[in-house]
């Protein structure tokens, strides 16, 4: 199985303009039975109508099952940043909220949602997490049956430079792809791009617990529009055998 991880130059404010890039990109590589992985926030503020509708015509145009980012969407609680994933059927596969706003959302308005659920893709079972969550490792208790966690990033820093927060999502990827004994795929946008004057990191990558090489753990694609990373999910399935027999489980 493979991912397709899309890192845009620029995010927008209009989410359409995002999307209308990320489909441009998303051209240029076929990802069909696979997963295209979108960054965070990829729908801003369309309504969930319009967002829902550009994840699908996503999915049906690249014939890849679409993790679509997020959204801002109004609901009776307040503002949640949402998601959905979508397969090239249209058919609205799982949701995802973010469960803890970061930073400058908390200060917008932005409320907690609710974990999501995983998904099944080719008998192989994959969750989506918006950016902060997988910093909480309680988002993932529980779920040791999981072949890979895809992570919707808009990794806005504090810091002067992106080098200290790449750092920690890679070993924060790791630590998470170990412990879990899953696959961890990170989208995000560009380092130039920036959100509320804040500006972000770029720490698209992919954590692999079982690499051939002792430098194979975290593969980071900072600069790269579009990075594919191909899940081995039988040498998945033997690493976790070996574990078992190990004691670690």
């Amino acid at each position: 199985m493979n991912v397709l991880l899309v890192q845009p130059p620029a995010w927008s404010p209009d989410g359409h303009a995002n999307f209308d890039a990320i489909e441009e990109l998303a051209a240029r590589e076929p990802v069909r039975g696979g997963v295209l992985l979108l960054p965070e926030l990829a729908g801003s503020s369309l309504p969930r109508a319009d967002y829902l509708a550009r994840v699908a015509a996503l999915a049906a145009g690249t014939g890849a099952t679409v993790a679509g980012g997020s959204h801002y969407d109004r609901t009776e609680a307040g503002l949640v940043n949402r998601g959905a994933v979508i397969d090239p059927s249209g058919a609205l596969v799982a949701e995802y909220d973010k469960v803890h706003p970061y930073d400058v959302e908390r200060r917008s308005g932005v409320v907690p949602g609710r974990a999501g659920g995983a998904f099944e893709l080719a008998g192989r079972r994959l969750r989506v997490l918006l950016c902060a969550d997988l910093w909480y490792s309680a988002t993932l208790a529980g779920q040791d049956d999981l072949d890979a966690v895809l992570v919707a990033a808009f990794s806005v820093t504090r810091w002067d430079g992106p080098g200290p927060a790449r750092a920690l999502w890679r070993h924060m990827s790791v630590a998470r792809a170990y412990e879990f004994m899953t696959y961890v795929a990170v989208s995000d946008w560009h380092h130039e791009a920036a959100y509320q004057g804040r500006p972000c990191a770029g720490v698209t990558g992919f954590a692999n617990p079982c690499p051939d090489t002792a430098d194979g753990f975290f593969t980071a694609c900072p600069d790269e529009p579009l990075s594919s990373c191909r899940l081995d999910l039988d040498r998945l399935d033997a690493f976790r055998l070996d574990r078992a027999h190990r004691g670690f489980r």
